[in-house]
C-alpha cells in the first residue's frame, strides 16, 4: 500500500510539472526523436490504421545517401538526415509534407567517416527542433559536432564537442528543452554528456560518467520532486541529472554495460532496458533516493533499489512503449511482451513477427510497431494483443515512425513515406 500510495503521489506531480519538457513547439509537431515529450505517444485521431500501395499513400520520396534517423515534423515540413559515404558528406533534408517534396538539402558536416558497426550509419542520430531551428549531431573518424539550422537551411551555429571514438559509431539523438541542446556523448574514448546553449551552441555545463563506454541512449527529460531532471542510461548506470547544471541527483547501478534504448518515464517510475553484454530490464523508483528498498531475505547489508529485474524477452534497440497502464516490448527478434509496469508480470508474450530495430508508438489508443521487412502490425493498447491491421510498406524499415496530424511519415531504406487518408 505505501509503495501504491508513493507512486500516486509522484505521478501526480509529474503531471503537474512536466511543461518545461516540450518548450516552444506546436501541439501537433513531433519534433524530437519519438515526439516533443520523448513518449513515443500521439493523441492524433485521423492517422490511418491501414495502408497499402494504392490506398492511403499520400506520397513517397527518395531519400539519397544512407541513414537510420527517424523523421521529425516543424511547422509544416519533415526533416531527416543522411550520409553519402563517397563524398563524407552528412546532410540535412527538409520536405514539404503536403506533398513531399525537397525544398532544400544543405550539407551540415564533411569529415572521415567513422568506425561503427555493420547495421549503423553516419546518420543514425534524430534531430530535435525548437522555434524554427533544427538542431542535428554527426561523428566522424576524430570528433562529434552539432549544429543549429534554420528553416531556410542556413548553418546558424556549428562547434566540435572534441574527440569521439566508438567503434559502434554514432547514434544518441539531441533533446531540446527549456535549458539547452542535450547531447548524450558516451563512448569508449573521452565519454561525456553535455548541454550547449541554444542561441550560439556554447557549451553551459559537461558532465563525465564515471565509466568511458559506448551507449547510444537518447535520454528523456521529467520531473523528480520539485526539480527537472535527465534521465540518462548508459555505462552500466541509470541516473538522474540537473539540466541547469549536469549535478547528479541520483544514480543507480544497471541494468547493463551498452545501452541502445531510451528509457521510459511514468507512474513514478524509471524503465530501464540494456542489451550488451547482457539483456536485462528493470524499474526504479523515479526518486529513488526517497523510496525504500528492497532487501533480500537474510540480507542485512546491501538493498536492491529496483522495483522488479527482469531478463527474459528484453530489447537491444527497440525501445520499449509505457502507454498507460501498459508497457509494451518488442525485442530485437519480433517477440511482443505485455508487462504490468508496476510489477513487471507479464501479461503476454507473443512472436509478432520478425526481426526489429523500430520503435513501437501509441496514436489514439492505438500500437503502431514496424519490422525491418517494413511489415506494421497495428494492436489495441490493451493485454490482450487484440491485432487491428497488418500492413506491408514494401521496403525495409528500422527507423521509428514521426506522427504530423493526420498523417504518419515513415523512413524506409530508399524512401521517405507519407501515409495519410485517401480522399474520397
Amino acid at each position: 500500500m505505501k509503495r501504491q500510495m508513493f507512486v500516486v503521489a509522484i505521478f501526480r506531480q509529474l503531471c503537474i510539472s512536466l511543461s518545461f519538457v516540450v518548450g516552444s513547439v506546436h501541439a501537433q509537431d513531433w519534433s524530437m526523436w519519438r515526439g516533443a515529450r520523448g513518449d513515443g505517444i500521439s493523441q492524433e485521431t485521423q492517422v490511418p490504421t491501414e495502408w497499402t500501395g494504392d490506398k492511403n499513400i499520400a506520397w513517397k520520396t527518395p531519400v539519397p545517401g544512407r541513414g537510420l534517423s527517424s523523421p521529425i515534423a516543424l511547422e509544416g515540413s519533415i526533416y531527416v538526415t543522411t550520409a553519402d559515404t563517397h563524398s563524407d558528406v552528412r546532410s540535412l533534408i527538409k520536405f514539404d509534407q503536403a506533398d513531399g517534396k525537397v525544398l532544400w538539402s544543405r550539407e551540415v558536416h564533411r569529415g572521415p567517416m567513422e568506425n561503427q558497426h555493420k547495421f549503423n550509419t553516419s546518420a543514425s542520430s534524430t534531430p530535435a527542433a525548437e522555434a524554427g531551428v533544427i538542431y542535428c549531431t554527426f561523428a566522424d573518424d576524430k570528433q562529434l559536432v552539432v549544429a543549429a539550422v534554420s528553416q531556410n537551411g542556413d548553418i546558424l551555429w556549428k562547434v566540435s564537442l572534441g574527440s569521439y571514438f566508438s567503434k559502434h559509431g554514432f547514434a544518441a539523438s539531441p533533446v531540446v528543452c527549456e535549458f539547452g541542446v542535450l547531447i548524450n556523448g558516451h563512448q569508449d574514448g573521452e565519454a561525456f554528456v553535455a548541454m550547449l546553449a541554444k542561441e550560439d551552441g556554447r557549451e553551459v555545463w559537461r558532465f563525465v560518467p564515471p565509466v568511458a563506454q559506448r551507449s547510444f541512449s537518447t535520454p528523456v527529460l521529467t520531473q523528480v520532486g520539485s526539480d527537472p531532471a535527465i534521465i540518462l542510461v548508459g555505462a552500466n548506470r541509470t541516473m538522474a541529472l540537473k539540466p541547469q547544471s549536469g549535478t547528479v541527483l541520483w544514480q543507480v547501478e544497471g541494468p547493463s554495460e551498452k545501452v541502445v534504448c531510451s528509457p521510459s518515464v511514468g507512474r513514478g517510475m524509471v524503465f530501464a532496458f540494456g542489451g550488451s553484454p547482457d539483456i536485462k530490464a528493470f524499474a526504479l523508483p523515479l526518486d529513488p533516493r526517497s523510496a525504500k528498498p528492497k532487501r533480500a531475505e537474510g540480507n542485512t547489508e546491501s538493498a536492491d533499489p529496483a522495483i522488479w529485474r527482469l531478463e527474459r524477452g528484453m530489447p537491444y534497440v527497440p525501445t520499449p512503449l509505457l502507454y498507460g497502464d501498459y508497457l509494451h516490448v518488442i525485442d530485437d527478434g519480433g517477440v511482443y511482451t505485455c508487462l504490468d509496469p508496476a510489477t513487471g508480470e507479464s501479461r503476454r508474450r507473443v512472436r509478432k513477427g520478425g526481426n526489429t530495430y523500430s520503435s513501437p508508438i501509441g496514436i489514439n489508443g492505438l500500437i503502431y510497431s514496424f519490422e525491418d521487412s517494413g511489415r506494421c502490425v497495428v494492436f489495441r493498447n490493451d493485454d490482450r494483443y487484440d491485432v487491428v491491421a497488418i500492413n506491408e510498406l514494401g521496403e525495409s524499415v528500422q527507423t521509428t515512425p514521426c506522427v504530423f496530424k493526420d498523417s504518419l511519415v515513415v523512413r524506409g531504406e530508399t524512401y521517405l513515406w507519407c501515409i495519410r487518408r485517401s480522399k474520397e
